[in-house]
C-alpha cells in the first residue's frame, strides 16, 4: 500500500516533469512561499499553500487541490513559479491539515468554488486560473469546470458512477484499495495484498469492517448500484467551455470516463481541447514495457509546457511525438502516436471476427449451429490480472497463469504477414445462454508472442439476466484501445464469467450485492454459427486510409 500511495501522491511528477534540466532550475529559483488558511462559508479552514513568483507584479495561477498532502505537491509550485505563474497547493476538506470532514468527492465544489474566488481577490492574482493534476486531482477541477480558465485533466473523469461502475459493473478493486486507504485524514499504511483477501468477503456490504472499520462512503456506492441522483451530485461532465488538455491511458481505470467526458465537451461546441491516449496505467505495471521510451510515448515535460505556454498567452502545442491533433492516440507494439480530428479515426472500421468450434475467430460465420459451454463458480471467479484497474500489477499483465482454468473460452487468430492495428472502442455480440437466470459474462482480448507470453490487450463485460427461453443476443462493451499485433502473434478472444477483483463477482441469484452472500454455479453456453452468430467487433485501422 505504500507504494500504491506514492503513486497516487506523485502521479503527475510521473506524468509530467523528470527532466534533469528543469529540476535544476527549480534548485536555482527562490520564490515566495506562504502557508494560509482558506475560510469556507461554513467555517470550515482549509490549508494552502501558495507559491508566488519572486519579484512585484499580478500573475496567473495554477490550483491544485490534493487529498493526499500538499506538500507533496510543492515541485508544482517551484517550477511554475520559474515562469511567472503562481501556484496553490490545498489539502481538500478533513485531509492532512484541512478542517472538516473527509467524504470523497461529494464536497469539492462548494470548496473549490470558493478556493477560486478567494485567488481571484488577492492582490498577486491576474485573474485567471487554471486547473491542474491527475486522478483525484483531476476531478477536483471538473467539480469546478465552469470557473476555470484553463484545466490540466491527467488519469480522470468528470462522472464518478462510470468510474465505481462502469457498465453497471462494480469495481470493487477500485473501491477497496483506494477506498480503504482513504479513511482517514492521513493515509492509512494497508497492506494492498491483505486488502485484496478482504475483497472475498460477503457480503460485499461487509468488505470494508473486515480491512479496517465500517466507510460511510464505501457503503454509499455499494448501496447505490444505479444512476441517481447520490451520483449526480457529483456529475460535472460538459460543463466547461474553457480549453482543456485530458491524457488519458488505455489501461486506466478512468479510460471509459474521460474518453465520455472528452466526446461531450467535443459535441457541446468546446472545440479548444485536445485529448492524448498513451500506454499508462493507474498504479504500478505488472509487465514492464517502456514501448520505445519517452522518445516514442511523449516526454512528460510537454504537458507541463503546454500549460505553461497558454497561460503566458502562447499558442499551446503538444509537440513531438505526439500530433498536433485534437485526438494524439498512442498505438501500443506501433510505438508511435496517431492523429485525428473524430474519435475514432476515420482510418478505423468495425470488423466482426466470429467465433466458432474448435477455437475458430475470424471474419467468416460458421456455417453450422453449435454451442460450447463452461461451469461457473462464484466461490472460484477468475482471476483479473493487470488491465484497468488500480495498485499493483496493473496495466500491461502476464496472463499465463489463468491459461490452465477450465471456467472459459478461448478463440485464437495467426497473425500471418501484415500487422493488425486495433484503433477504436471494441464490442462483442455474443448468444448467450445459462443455467442461471442473472450472471456476468466478460470478453478479455490477448496478445500471444511468438515466445507463448500472453499480455492483455483490453477487456469489457456486462451482467446479463436471461430468460431461460434458448440462446439470446447480448452486447458487450469492451473498452477502447490502440494496439498492434505483430506478424507471428496472436489475437486471443476469452469468454469467461468474472474478473475478479477488479470488478465484483456475480453470485448467480439475482440479489442486491450489498446482501447477497450465496454463491449458485451455472452452465454458462456461447453459441455460434448461422442464426446465432457471436462475434468480437474489432477497431480494424489502416493508416492512410481514411473510410477504406
Amino acid at each position: 500500500m505504500k507504494k500504491h500511495n506514492r503513486f497516487l501522491k506523485t502521479a503527475a511528477v510521473i506524468l509530467i516533469i523528470t527532466g534533469v534540466s528543469v529540476l535544476l532550475l527549480i534548485n536555482r529559483f527562490t520564490s515566495r512561499r506562504t502557508e494560509t488558511e482558506i475560510t469556507m462559508s461554513d467555517g470550515t479552514p482549509l490549508s494552502a499553500t501558495i507559491f508566488i513568483p519572486a519579484g512585484r507584479g499580478k500573475y496567473p495561477s495554477v490550483l491544485v487541490r490534493t487529498p493526499y498532502n500538499k506538500q507533496a505537491e510543492e515541485w508544482v509550485g517551484k517550477a511554475f513559479n520559474i515562469f511567472g505563474i503562481a501556484v496553490i497547493t490545498q489539502d481538500v476538506r478533513g485531509k492532512f491539515k484541512s478542517g472538516g470532514d473527509f467524504y470523497p468527492f461529494i464536497n469539492e465544489r462548494k470548496d473549490g468554488l470558493e478556493t477560486i474566488r478567494w485567488i481571484r481577490k488577492q492582490p498577486w492574482s491576474d485573474g485567471t486560473v487554471a486547473g491542474w493534476g491527475a486522478s483525484y486531482l483531476g476531478y477536483t477541477q471538473w467539480a469546478v469546470s465552469d470557473s476555470l480558465d484553463f484545466m490540466t485533466l491527467m488519469l480522470t473523469g468528470a462522472r464518478l458512477f462510470d468510474l465505481v461502475y462502469p457498465d453497471s459493473l462494480f469495481s470493487l478493486q477500485t473501491a477497496g484499495i483506494w477506498g480503504f486507504s482513504s479513511a482517514s485524514r492521513t493515509v492509512n499504511d494497508l497492506n494492498e495484498d491483505t486488502v485484496r483477501k478482504k475483497l472475498y468477503t460477503l457480503p460485499v456490504m461487509a468488505a470494508d469492517d473486515s480491512a479496517i472499520r465500517d466507510i460511510n462512503y464505501y457503503n454509499d456506492w455499494v448501496i447505490h448500484d444505479k444512476y441517481d441522483s447520490y451520483w449526480e451530485q457529483m456529475d460535472f461532465r460538459g460543463r466547461s467551455d474553457a480549453p482543456v488538455l485530458s491524457v488519458a491511458g488505455w489501461y486506466d481505470l478512468f479510460l471509459k470516463c474521460q474518453l465520455a467526458d472528452f466526446l461531450a465537451l467535443d459535441s457541446s461546441g468546446n472545440n479548444r481541447g485536445r485529448l492524448v491516449i498513451g500506454p499508462w496505467a493507474h498504479g504500478e505495471p505488472g509487465e514492464a514495457s517502456q514501448y520505445g521510451g519517452p522518445e516514442k510515448t511523449g516526454d512528460p515535460k510537454l504537458i507541463f509546457k503546454y500549460v505553461r505556454q497558454y497561460l503566458k498567452g502562447r499558442k499551446a502545442r503538444p509537440g513531438s511525438p505526439m500530433k498536433d491533433a485534437k485526438y494524439n492516440l498512442f498505438i501500443m507494439e506501433r510505438n508511435e502516436y496517431a492523429g485525428s480530428d473524430v474519435w475514432p479515426p476515420r482510418e478505423t472500421t468495425m470488423t466482426p471476427y466470429h467465433l466458432g468450434p474448435g477455437g475458430y475467430l475470424g471474419p467468416a460465420i460458421p456455417s453450422e449451429k453449435g454451442s460450447l459451454s463452461y461451469e461457473y463458480d462464484p466461490a472460484d471467479p477468475y482471476p483479473s490480472l493487470g488491465g484497468t484497474a488500480l495498485g499493483k500489477g496493473v496495466g500491461p499483465a502476464r496472463q499465463n497463469p489463468n491459461t490452465g482454468r477450465k471456467d472459459q473460452l478461448v478463440f485464437r487468430k495467426k497473425i500471418e504477414s501484415e500487422p493488425l492495428i486495433l484503433l477504436g472502442p471494441l464490442g462483442a455480440t455474443l448468444w448467450l445462454s445459462s443455467s442461471a437466470v442473472c450472471t456476468d459474462y466478460y470478453v478479455l482480448l490477448q496478445d500471444e508472442f511468438p515466445d507463448g507470453k500472453i499480455i492483455n490487450i483490453q477487456e469489457g463485460g456486462a451482467k446479463v439476466k436471461l430468460t431461460g427461453n434458448g440462446p439470446e443476443k447480448t452486447e458487450i462493451s469492451i473498452w477502447a484501445t490502440g494496439y498492434q499485433l505483430n506478424p507471428g502473434h496472436t489475437l486471443r478472444v476469452v469468454i469467461t464469467s468474472s474478473w475478479f477483483p477488479r470488478f465484483n463477482r456475480n453470485l448467480n441469484r439475482c440479489e442486491k450485492a450489498a446482501d447477497a452472500k450465496i454463491t449458485m454455479r451455472s452452465t454458462q453456453t456461447l453459441w455460434y454459427g448461422n442464426g446465432t452468430p457471436s462475434s468480437v467487433s474489432l477497431p480494424v485501422y489502416l493508416p492512410g486510409n481514411p473510410g477504406y
